[in-house]
């Protein structure tokens, strides 16, 4: 079970490292852990270094333990408040 979650994470591009998910199996070994929510917390604190791949590990966990539909990569959408921030940097980057 959580062995898929990790592959699938790797997959899609968060870069889970098999360290982490080994702590992660520690963290759960300890009983400290016993709600989902809890699971969801640990989880992202341990295998998640950079906040970049927050949203996208909340997709993922969604899909893996809710059902929920994953998109594909090519599939996400900068918002437009993101498309002009990051459009205002490519005419500008050290402005």
């Amino acid at each position: 079970m959580f062995t898929k979650f990790f592959y699938l994470l790797r997959q899609v591009g968060i870069p889970v490292s098999p360290t982490s998910f080994l702590r992660l199996q520690k963290a759960l070994s300890t009983g400290l852990i016993n709600s989902i929510d809890d699971f969801y917390t640990a989880a992202r604190a341990i295998l998640v270094k950079s906040e970049r791949y927050f949203d996208l590990y909340d997709q993922v966990f969604a899909h893996h333990f809710e059902g929920a539909e994953l998109k594909k990569p090519d599939e996400f959408e900068l918002s437009e408040v993101a498309r002009a921030m990051l459009d205002q940097w490519l005419k500008d980057p050290k402005g």
